[in-house]
C-alpha cells in the first residue's frame, strides 16, 4: 500500500497522470526536464517518479508500492540502480568529472535487469563542458534509462539539452486550492501573507512557516517603517538584518518596493491585504522613479550576491541606509 512519500501534489497530478500513460502505452521518454519556481516539489516528484521505475509492481496504479524490493532499496537510498546528482558542498556548479562518472555509469548493465535512473538537481548549474558530456546519453540512451533534470532556471541549460528532454513544466496551484492545502497543515498560520510571500508556492510558504518567518516578516515591517519615519538608525537595524542570509531579506524589500510601485502607480486600491499597508503608505513621498531605481538595485545585489564575495554587513547598510533619505542615492550594485 502507498505512504504519504509516495504520492505526489495535488498541483503535480495532471503531469502524474501523463508519465503513467506514457509508462502504460511503453513509451517513456529517456530525458526529463522538470521545469518551475522553488517550492512546488519537483525533487520530491522526481524521487516518486523513480520509485515508480524501479517498482516491480505489476500494475502501474499501485506503483510505487513500497513493498517490493525496488522499493525497500529506494526507501533505504541504496538501490544500485539509481542516482542523484547536485552540486557539491565545496562548488558552485556541477563539473565534468561528476558528468563523466554518471555517463561511464549508465553504460553498465542494469545491477537488478530494470531500468537505470539519475536525477541531477540545479541541472541550470551544470557547466557547459558537462552539459556536453550528459548530451551523448540524451542522443544515444544506453538501454532501459531515465535521465531527470530539474532546475528552476531552465534557460541555463544548454538549449541542445533542452531540445532532447522532455518539459514537464511545474506551475503554482491556484489561490484558493493552495491555502486550503496550506491550512490542512496548520490552520493557525498566516498562510495569505506567507502564501504571497512565496510566490505562490504552497511548499515554500509551509517552510517559511516551519522556520518561523512570520516573525521575522513582522520584525523587517516594523524596522524599515522606523528607519522611513527616522526613529531608527539604519546601521543599527542593518547590524540585526545582516544575521539573516542576505537572500532572505534582499527578497523581502522586493516584495515590499513592488507593492510601493503598484500602489504609486494605480492608487492605495492596488496594495494587497497580506501586504505591510501602513509601511507601502508611509512611503507615498518617496519619488516613482527612485523606486524603480531601488528595485533594480535590489535585483543586482542578490545577483551579485549569488555569486559570492561580497560581505554581508555592508551590504544590509548599503541597502538600508537609503531609506532614511527617500531612497536620494546612487546605485552601487548594479553594474554598468
Amino acid at each position: 500500500m502507498k505512504n504519504k512519500e509516495n504520492i505526489v501534489y495535488f498541483w503535480q497530478e495532471s503531469i502524474w497522470a501523463q508519465l503513467a500513460g506514457a509508462w502504460e502505452q511503453q513509451r517513456m521518454p529517456h530525458g526529463l526536464l522538470l521545469a518551475g519556481p522553488a517550492g512546488l516539489g519537483k525533487n520530491r516528484f522526481a524521487r516518486v517518479l523513480a520509485g515508480f521505475v524501479m517498482c516491480r509492481e505489476d500494475r502501474p496504479a499501485r506503483r510505487p508500492c513500497g513493498q517490493c524490493k525496488g522499493c525497500a532499496l529506494m526507501a533505504a537510498g541504496s538501490h544500485p540502480d539509481f542516482r542523484w546528482l547536485s552540486v557539491p558542498e565545496d562548488r558552485k556548479t556541477i563539473g565534468i568529472d561528476q558528468a563523466r562518472d554518471i555517463v561511464n555509469w549508465m553504460r553498465l548493465t542494469s545491477f537488478l535487469g530494470g531500468y537505470k535512473v539519475v536525477v541531477i538537481d540545479d541541472a541550470d548549474l551544470v557547466t557547459r563542458e558537462a552539459a556536453n558530456s550528459l548530451l551523448k546519453t540524451l542522443e544515444e540512451p544506453a538501454g532501459a534509462s531515465l535521465l531527470m533534470l530539474v532546475s528552476k532556471r531552465p534557460h541555463g541549460l544548454l538549449a541542445t539539452v533542452r531540445s532532447r528532454c522532455q518539459l514537464l513544466r511545474f506551475t503554482r496551484p491556484g489561490h484558493a486550492a493552495a491555502l486550503q492545502w496550506l491550512k490542512t497543515q496548520d490552520n493557525g498560520a498566516d498562510w495569505p501573507r506567507l502564501l504571497f510571500l512565496a510566490g505562490g508556492a504552497p511548499l515554500r510558504a509551509l517552510a517559511m512557516h516551519r522556520d518561523g518567518f512570520a516573525d521575522l516578516d513582522r520584525q523587517f515591517s516594523a524596522d524599515l517603517s522606523a528607519i522611513i519615519s527616522g526613529s531608527k538608525d539604519p546601521v543599527a537595524v542593518s547590524a540585526v538584518w545582516e544575521k539573516q542570509p542576505s537572500s532572505v531579506w534582499l527578497e523581502w524589500l522586493q516584495t515590499v518596493v513592488l507593492g510601493m510601485i503598484r500602489a504609486r502607480a494605480a492608487g492605495t486600491a492596488k496594495i494587497e491585504e497580506c501586504e505591510p499597508v501602513h509601511l507601502i503608505q508611509g512611503a507615498v513621498n518617496i519619488n516613482l522613479a527612485r523606486l524603480h531605481h531601488y528595485l533594480d538595485d535590489l535585483v543586482a545585489a542578490r545577483k551579485r550576491s549569488e555569486r559570492g564575495g561580497l560581505r554581508a554587513d555592508l551590504m544590509t547598510a548599503a541597502m538600508l541606509i537609503p531609506w532614511a533619505c527617500g531612497l536620494d542615492y546612487r546605485s552601487i550594485y548594479q553594474e554598468d
